[in-house]
């Protein structure tokens, strides 16, 4: 359950978009495939995104049901964990060119909180996202999916699966939510090859089937010790950092001194850390993600924000450890969240954190030796300035952080010594200007929130060299105005940008693609003098999202909506306008 609406609003609400590319490797091999939207039509009310499906080859899947929305299993009206049983596909067997996870979630008419939605199988996280809410008159239906290929290895066999949708289901909050997931299997062929997959797949979850933990912001991490085999030659940890409870809006956390007038403390900094047997192995950007029930539910309705119905991980490059982790002892990897800011006082804010860990191995000898180089850490010493007016109403805070991490390891093999460097550096700064009266309440936000990581000389048939650059800023002003006759006003207009381009190169040859996603939204809210809420006016969002590939790939889609409806959707204008071979449909 996510917390109420930071400021005065009605009842919330929350949409989910379609899941999309995960980072891909030895795509290059590949042929390309079509990358098409699902249809969205004029006048729709309930849930609208940009996003494109997950590109599939032109095959017929093997199918396997998880649950279905009929079944106890996929009828979350209830506070309680969902277990159910994976079992491969018949026939089937592997390696696959692409397995894909999809779900189809619906809400009843009535009230409804934002709920937290995850799946998963055999202890790893296979889907992460929030829900849409209803209205009186609206029952939303939405679809998601998320290409799970690199966590192959893992239903190669029977596992126990899990998935949670906490919700209170009462006469009050009456909005029923069920849902249906499967896995699809697109066999490889010649023309759709199998790509290299992890060989083993581990999750930092304590429970076999699955589960988040609630991780404390400063608090004790998400840990887990184990035994590994002795011939990893490439590593990495995906991580998703759900920001709950008290830092739903951490973007809109100040300095502790400063709670009553903000609502959160810790400063507006927050980033997860990923750590191995101590030593500093990654940074995590936290996400702009804002709920459909954040703020002002009207802005999200039909277009919720970037990714609100579904998370990406965020991937961390630890193949420099590689042969720390290869010597046979006990290893621990843990993620946690930290503000740096020694001054504050947790007041039950956490982030829900799912991590999972990807380990290629060198399948042609048992035993690898190698040593961890160089671990320099920069640290995380954000830099808060408070300037507050001498009127009492005016407050100016500005957050800012740089930090940066290298690692440098080695691995003897039997092909030589094979050196491996990972070089992140996260960038992050939050300006918030404040006015605070009897008449007037606005908190303005300017965020921008950036991170690299470069890795270099990865061995065997991983890349010679991968670069991910990653962005999300976000802008936000809430204005909260008092009439003479005791009347308010709410009027809110959010920003979000989410960028990502990936580039690799080897061997295998070279790929590339970048990605942008935008989101905006305006809403005002009213109340009578008696604080009774009268309704929304000048509601309006948008929503985009452009992807390109160095195959030639490339899809654009813009989706427009004003008071609450769809009026328009346009595919293909930045493909066209770029004169790429567009392939969106």
């Amino acid at each position: 359950m996510h917390a109420a609406s930071r400021v005065r609003a009605p009842s919330k609400v929350v949409i989910l978009t379609a899941s999309l590319l995960a980072a891909i490797s030895v795509a290059a091999a590949m042929a390309p495939e079509p990358i098409v939207g699902p249809p969205i039509a004029i006048g729709e009310t309930g849930v609208a995104v940009a996003d494109p499906l997950v590109p599939v080859p032109a095959e017929t899947p093997c199918v396997v049901t998880l649950y279905t929305a009929d079944s106890p299993t996929g009828t979350f009206d209830d506070y309680a964990n969902h277990p159910f049983d994976y079992t491969p596909p018949a026939g089937c067997a592997g390696p696959w060119n692409k397995v894909v996870f999809k779900a189809d979630y619906n809400v009843t008419t009535g009230r409804q909180f934002d709920r937290t939605a995850s799946v998963w199988i055999g202890g790893a996280n296979i889907y992460f996202g929030t829900t849409q809410e209803p209205s009186a008159s609206r029952s939303p239906s939405w679809h998601v999916e998320r290409d799970v290929t690199d966590l192959s290895a893992l239903l190669m066999a029977p596992q126990a699966g899990n998935t949670s949708l906490y919700n209170i289901y009462n006469s009050t909050y009456n909005g029923s939510i069920t849902g249906s997931a499967e896995l699809d299997f697109y066999p490889a062929t010649p023309e759709y090859p199998a790509p290299r997959v992890p060989d083993q797949v581990l999750s930092l979850s304590s429970d076999p089937a699955g589960t988040y933990a609630n991780v404390s912001t400063d608090g004790t991490p998400l840990a887990r010790t184990f035994t590994l085999p002795s011939n990893i030659d490439r590593a990495y940890v995906d991580v998703v950092a759900e920001p709950q409870s008290g830092d739903e809006f951490w973007y809109s956390c100040g300095p502790d001194g400063y709670i009553a007038l903000t609502g959160c403390g810790g400063t507006a900094f927050r980033e997860a850390e990923v750590t191995i047997d101590g030593k500093p192995a990654g940074i995590v950007p936290i996400s702009g993600w804002v709920y459909t029930g954040g703020i002002d539910p009207y802005l999200w309705r039909p277009i919720p924000g970037v990714q609100t119905l579904n998370f990406e991980p965020y991937r961390v490059d630890i193949t420099p450890f590689a042969g720390l982790l290869d010597d046979g002892q006990p290893h621990t990897i843990s993620v946690g969240v930290v503000t740096g800011d020694p001054a504050f006082q947790n007041n039950s804010q956490y982030f829900a954190t799912a991590a999972t860990v990807l380990l290629y191995q060198d399948q042609g000898v048992s035993q690898l030796s190698g040593a961890l180089t160089q671990d320099v850490d920069s640290g995380v010493h954000p830099v808060q300035t408070n300037t507050i007016n001498p009127d009492g109403i005016h407050f100016d805070f500005d957050v800012t952080s740089h930090h940066s991490l290298v690692t440098r390891g080695y691995l003897d093999t039997p092909h030589g010594r094979a050196s491996s460097s990972v070089i992140q550096d996260v960038d992050f700064d939050n300006s918030q200007q404040i006015t605070s009266s009897a008449t007037q309440y606005e908190q303005a936000i300017e965020q921008s929130s950036s991170a690299s990581q470069r890795s270099y000389g990865r061995p065997l048939d991983g890349p010679a060299n991968a670069t991910t650059r990653w962005s999300f800023p976000l802008d936000m002003d809430i204005n909260v105005q008092v009439a003479n006759d005791g009347s308010e006003t709410q009027s809110t207009n959010v920003l979000q940008h989410y960028a990502k381009d990936y580039s690799e190169g080897g061997p295998g040859g070279h790929f590339a693609f970048d990605r942008a996603q935008t989101d905006s939204a305006a809403d005002t809210l009213n109340f009578d003098p008696n604080g009774n809420f009268t309704g929304p006016t000048g509601q309006q969002a948008s929503q985009g999202y452009v992807f390109t590939d160095s195959r030639g790939g490339c899809y654009s889609r813009t989706v427009d909506a004003v008071a609450g409806a769809v009026t328009q959707v346009d595919d293909g204008t930045a493909c066209h306008r770029s004169g790429s071979a567009g392939r969106d449909r």
